[in-house]
Formats: structure tokens, C-alpha cells, sequence
């Protein structure tokens, strides 16, 4: 039964420092994050005596300038938080909407793109928040790589070049969007120097005079003129009034001897603990018979998991401990899936069949005394809102097209909370130190995030594949139209035919495709030993800080 534990708040900042892991020896440092120049950012941290929070606050700084599309200053940022002395915390900064956002001033278009479509951008604030209570270094260090980035520029790589193309058209319809991010109105081709000098500058003065100036000093002061010129909602009163982050505990449950930690609404965590639920039910056992029925088990488990939030949506407020207990519930669970064995996969008219857009970024971080941290941020969709502030340099989130415009827990309104899926996810296993992590990871792609985080845990716990391998393995995912996903090298015709009599529709796609998502995480050996993954589908790297003596990998 999950156990939604009460943490001990820590007394200072160095209780991250206060204690390691593996019986008293220490630890090895390690980033995997979804950008090359963002995992070295958190790895010189870590070098210079930065905790595993400093680290990951760098390494998302750097994000926001070196993949625009999926993260950045005008989005959010929630994350997990395990520190050496086994007290787990979510820092959830979850945005929502203006004020002034109702169903007759925002359309439906407006909804998807454009200056109607943002929420409070809270990534600024959870930043600092994070290096304030738990960090060692200043927010000036912190700040450094991304600023360096910024102006010194980096490398398009052919994904960036390929996603810039996407939306091209949308980024022109604002000339100073276009002019910020394309180059004489086209993509910058791959290799071509990207430089962000409007930006850079942003964030040296975020150095200097601190986030505040964000929410209610000059910056703030941009961000209202550009939203007043351009018919946005926001205004100075919703940034003074922004009191995000607010801290959580982590939902957690226990799987196949494991224990399980993620983030509570309104976020995914529930959704990746009620995935790993069904997995049980759907084969108590194990999946002796290869990877064709895990594969089924996965979509017949990513199905119910959709169906049950969107026929019993769940606000932060309706989440309580009876609640969440109720929902893992694993007699209901078994009901369920039995129930579903028997009829068959079903379609509710009254449910969305079509798979959101959307686009994240996450990144895990390990310091060498245990503590580790597991973070996501996005501006939702792929370049967010499509229009950036010319004077910032930076791209508003667009979180207000995820907000239901029926009755809903999540409904478009005034000061409305998007749902989302970032789910940073810690696993735990008891040994003769206590409890230790075994692996934390996250993900990036809307729902794909939340069947991502499932496959990668269960590949490994369920299937012994090495961390890396389960990253990088084929995958599938279930929509509620009743598609169900198919990379290409899991598509055998033993696997095809038992999706078919399951109902399922099937659409084969190419080996490590982009919309499978994107996982990024760690996994510690039992002798201590941490190997790091960047998922293949995108452009990330993993590095682990060798201990002295030992050369860096």
C-alpha cells in the first residue's frame, strides 16, 4: 500500500552534506541531462565543490539557452529532491494561469499559441528557491555556464535544425521571434553558430540583482510592456503575486520488492506509480515469455493509465492520502485489469483520443556524498507560445492549451493550474545501509514522458537489461483512440498479433523515434558504482566525475 511519508524538513543547507551513501564511502558524482553543454555545466559544479542541487540549477540554466525548444526562463520547473540522510522532498513549481484568464477573453486558438496561451513562468523562482534552501554556491556561479553559452553561442545540431523547421512558420508570424531564433526567416543549419546575446544579458542581470527583478523589478518591467503591446493577460500583478515553488512530498509505493518515489498532482507521478501497478497485475510474475508479452503488458498498462485519469481527473487539493490509497489500491487495480482481459480495450467517445503535443526537457544529478536530484522543465509544446520578448530574449510558455475548456479540475480559468506530466522518479531498494537508490530519471514528450520513465524502471527491474540499454530499447505507447505505438525493432509479428486481439490499432514507427520521448537518468551498482544515460532520441549526454585518481567517463 503507498505510503505518503512525512519528510523531516532539513535545518540548513548542509544537511546535504551531512551523510553518504554505501556504508560511508564515497559516492561517485554524475549528470545526465538532455544537452552536452548543460551535463559539463553540472559536472564543473560538482568539480568545484558544488552540492548535486547546485549542479542540477546550472545544468538547467544552461538548458534554457542551449534547447529553446523544449525548456527555458518563460516556463516551469519541478523537482526531486533525495538527500543522503534518506528525506525525499518535491519542489513542484507547477505554473498557472493569470488573473485575468477566463473562457470569454481566451479563445481556443489563442489557447494554443501566442501571447493568451502562457501561464506564470515559475522556473526563475524555483531555481533560486532550490539554491537558497538547499544549495552551497551562489546564484552568480550557478548562472555562469548558461551565461557563457548564451553569448559565446553553440552548435545547431540536426535535431534543433529539424525542430526549428517544424514550427518555422509560426516563428516568423512575430518578427522579433523570428528574428531571436531563425536566421533570414529560415532554421540555422546544423553546425551554424547559435548566439543569444539578448538573453545573455537577461540573465546577468537575473546575476546581479537577483530573481526578484523578475517578478517584480526592471525585468518584470519588460515582460508587462511586451504582454501590453501584444494583447497578453500578463501583467505586473500576476508576477508580483507569483508565490511558487511550493514544496511536496513525494507519492510513493513499492514495486516487485522496490520502493518508488514521484511527484503528486498535478504532475505524473501518480500515473507512473498506478503504470507500475498494472504491470503487477498484468503478470504477477515475470515475463518469462520475452519480450513480446512485456511489451504487451506495457501498452494494456499505459492505456489504463490514461483512461483512469481522464475518467477520474485528480487536482492537487483532491489528492490526499485516502485518495491516493484508493486509486493504488491493488485489489482495484487487479478488478481493472481483469475486467480488461476479459472485454477487451474500449474506447470512450467522451475521451481525447488525440496525443497532446508537447515537449520537456529533464536531467539527474548525483553528488558524491548521495544526494541526488531528478529535474524536469518545460515551456510545453515545442518552442512554447511561438513568441518570444524581444527585449529578454526569451520564448513564453504556451501551458494554457493543456487546460480543458468543460468542467474540469483542470479547466481553463482564472489562476488555473495546467496538468502536466513531469514526473521525476526516484527507485529505492533496502540494503544492509538502509535504504539506497537504485535508479533516478525522468523524461521529456507529454504522455510519452510518463511510458518512457515505466519502460526504462521495468526494463531493468523486470528484465535485467543494463541501465543504458534499457534507455536506449525499443518502446511502445498506448493512446486512448486505441493506437498503440510500435518502434520498429520491437514490431515482431508475434508481438503484432497479440496487440490485434487485444483491439489495438498499429502504428509501426522507425527505430528511436523522436515522439517516443526522451529519458535521462542514473543507475547506481551495488557496489556504489553510478552509470549515467542520455537517451538516444535526442541530443543529451551522461558523464560520471571520476574519483581522484580515476579518469572521467
Amino acid at each position: 500500500m503507498l505510503s505518503v511519508k512525512q519528510g523531516e524538513e532539513p535545518k540548513s543547507r548542509g544537511a546535504l552534506r551531512a551523510s553518504r551513501l554505501h556504508h560511508g564511502a564515497r559516492a561517485e558524482a554524475a549528470a545526465a541531462t538532455a544537452f552536452p553543454l548543460a551535463t559539463d555545466a553540472a559536472i564543473e559544479v560538482l568539480r568545484t565543490g558544488g552540492n548535486a542541487v547546485d549542479a542540477a540549477i546550472a545544468a538547467a540554466w544552461a538548458l534554457c539557452v542551449c534547447e529553446p525548444s523544449a525548456s527555458g526562463v518563460g516556463g516551469q520547473t519541478t523537482l526531486l529532491l533525495y538527500m543522503a540522510d534518506g528525506t525525499a522532498r518535491v519542489i513542484d513549481g507547477n505554473s498557472y494561469a493569470p488573473k485575468g484568464v477566463s473562457l470569454d477573453v481566451v479563445t481556443e486558438s489563442q489557447q494554443r499559441n501566442g501571447y493568451r496561451s502562457c501561464t506564470i513562468p515559475s522556473t526563475p523562482a524555483t531555481l533560486e528557491y532550490a539554491r537558497k534552501k538547499f544549495g552551497v554556491l551562489s546564484r552568480e556561479q550557478l548562472l555562469e555556464s548558461a551565461i557563457r553559452i548564451a553569448e559565446e553561442g553553440y552548435a545547431i545540431t540536426p535535431l534543433q535544425h529539424r525542430q526549428m523547421g517544424w514550427v518555422a512558420s509560426m516563428l516568423r508570424d512575430s518578427e522579433e521571434t523570428s528574428r531571436l531564433f531563425l536566421h533570414n526567416g529560415a532554421p540555422p543549419q546544423p553546425g551554424a553558430i547559435f548566439r543569444q546575446p539578448v538573453l545573455a544579458k537577461m540573465l546577468r542581470r537575473l546575476g546581479d540583482k537577483g530573481i526578484e527583478d523578475f517578478y517584480r523589478g526592471g525585468i518584470a518591467g519588460f515582460i508587462v510592456e511586451d504582454m501590453r503591446q501584444n494583447n497578453g493577460l500578463l501583467n505586473g500583478a500576476d508576477l508580483a503575486d507569483c508565490d511558487l515553488p511550493v514544496e511536496r512530498e513525494a507519492l510513493r509505493t513499492d514495486y516487485r520488492g522496490y520502493e518508488v518515489l514521484s511527484t503528486p498532482p498535478p504532475g505524473g507521478g501518480l500515473q507512473v506509480l498506478l503504470a507500475l501497478r498494472f504491470l503487477e497485475a498484468f503478470a504477477p510474475g515475470d515475463f518469462s515469455e520475452g519480450p513480446e508479452e512485456w511489451h504487451e503488458a506495457i501498452a494494456l498498462a499505459i492505456y489504463s493509465v490514461f483512461r483512469e485519469r481522464e475518467n477520474s481527473p485528480l487536482s492537487p487539493e483532491e489528492a490526499t492520502r485516502s485518495q491516493i490509497d484508493r486509486i493504488l489500491d491493488r485489489d482495484r487495480i487487479r478488478r481493472l485489469a481483469v475486467k480488461l482481459q476479459e472485454e477487451g480495450v474500449s474506447v470512450d467517445e467522451t475521451l481525447s483520443g488525440i496525443e497532446e503535443p508537447g515537449d520537456t526537457t529533464h536531467l539527474t544529478v548525483a553528488d558524491s556524498e548521495g544526494n541526488v536530484v531528478a529535474l524536469t522543465q518545460s515551456i510545453q509544446s515545442v518552442f512554447g507560445a511561438k513568441v518570444a520578448n524581444r527585449s529578454l530574449g526569451f520564448l513564453y510558455n504556451n501551458y494554457l492549451r493543456t487546460c480543458p475548456r468543460h468542467p474540469h479540475p483542470y479547466q481553463l480559468g482564472s489562476r488555473c493550474q495546467p496538468r502536466s506530466n513531469v514526473a521525476p522518479t526516484l527507485v529505492l531498494k533496502k540494503g544492509d545501509a538502509g535504504r539506497v537508490p537504485v535508479m533516478a530519471l525522468g523524461g521529456a514528450g507529454s504522455r510519452r514522458t510518463i511510458s518512457a520513465i515505466v519502460q526504462v524502471a521495468s526494463a531493468v527491474i523486470d528484465r535485467g537489461l543494463g541501465f543504458a540499454e534499457a534507455v536506449a530499447a525499443p518502446r511502445v505507447h498506448a493512446l486512448l483512440s486505441k493506437d498503440v505505438w510500435v518502434e520498429e525493432p520491437a514490431a515482431s509479428e508475434k508481438l503484432l498479433k497479440k496487440l490485434e486481439r487485444r483491439s489495438l490499432k498499429i502504428k509501426t514507427m522507425p527505430a528511436q523515434s523522436y515522439r517516443f520521448g526522451s529519458v535521462q537518468g542514473l543507475h547506481w551498482l551495488p557496489d556504489g558504482t553510478v552509470l549515467g544515460a542520455a537517451d538516444p532520441r535526442r541530443d543529451g549526454t551522461a558523464k560520471v566525475l571520476a574519483r581522484p585518481g580515476e579518469s572521467a567517463s
